[in-house]
């Protein structure tokens, strides 16, 4: 493989996982966190204490991470 074949290689391998993944929402990470593997109890032990909000932090969470595995360098 020549030197312009290499560094082509990872562009191309990373076009082909894109078109097979879809893109995570934050329904995905916030149904991770509260599934059965119980990710919500642990996280929930290492929040402090909080008033009840519009968004309690797992939602939080949940839109913190999308955001931030976003594209479009927003975060």
């Amino acid at each position: 493989m020549n030197h312009r074949n290499a560094e082509f290689e990872p562009h191309q391998q990373a076009k082909r996982v894109k078109r097979r993944v879809r893109p995570a929402e934050a329904v995905d990470f916030f149904n991770l966190l509260t599934g059965p593997t119980a990710l919500l109890e642990i996280t929930n032990s290492y929040l402090p204490e909080h008033r009840e909000r519009l968004y309690p932090p797992p939602v939080t969470l949940s839109m913190f991470m999308v955001q931030a595995l976003n594209e479009d360098g927003s975060c």
